[in-house]
């Protein structure tokens, strides 16, 4: 007698495994909780009169892909550090489940379109912000953390720029209620 083997399941569960692992390399929940802000300071915004949520949906989507872009190009060049950590070496590139190449193409690919959804649906100041901020965590800040104690000054910077990101996108203008969100988020 012979066994047959049901490939579609074990292909369900690599299937499953792979997006489990891009959701930990974007690091779905710091994510969430960063661009939370970003869309609760988009509300605020005085030219926001309305509850729209399809463009509330747009922030968020855009936000997480900027955001998941930034962490994982902070994974995959912290990958050999990460597997010597306890907290850190079951993430997907220092576990090496995915390789460094695949994370910084899901970084390029998902920080053009997050960046892209900025300009198309809010307007170029929100994008260029959001730019700068995966610039200034990505190739700043993470680099920086082993060389200097500054860098816990500087990651501040792309920290509170997603209640700034909102409110240009919210406003279309860098005026001070988004200034004075910023400050509040980085002290």
């Amino acid at each position: 007698m012979t066994k047959t083997i049901d490939t579609s399941t074990s292909v369900s569960f690599a299937l499953v495994a792979k997006v489990k692992d891009y959701f930990q390399l974007m690091k779905f929940t710091l994510s969430f909780t960063v661009v939370f802000s970003c869309v609760i300071c988009y509300l605020m915004a005085p030219k926001v009169v309305a509850y729209n949520w399809g463009m509330i949906i747009l922030l968020f989507v855009a936000g997480l892909l900027i955001t998941g872009s930034a962490n994982a190009i902070n994974q995959a060049v912290e990958k050999d550090t990460d597997a010597l950590m306890k907290r850190t070496l079951k993430r997907p590139v220092a576990s090496g489940r995915m390789r460094a190449e695949e994370a910084y193409i899901f970084a390029f690919i998902s920080g053009v379109f997050g960046v892209a959804m900025m300009w198309y649906f809010f307007n170029l100041s929100s994008a260029l912000l959001s730019a700068f901020s995966l610039f200034l965590y990505a190739f700043i800040y993470t680099p920086l953390k082993k060389i200097n104690s500054i860098a816990v000054l500087i990651g501040g910077f792309p920290g509170a720029l997603p209640c700034l990101i909102g409110w240009v996108a919210g406003q279309d203008a860098f005026t001070a209620g988004g200034w004075v969100l910023f400050a509040i988020q980085f002290l």
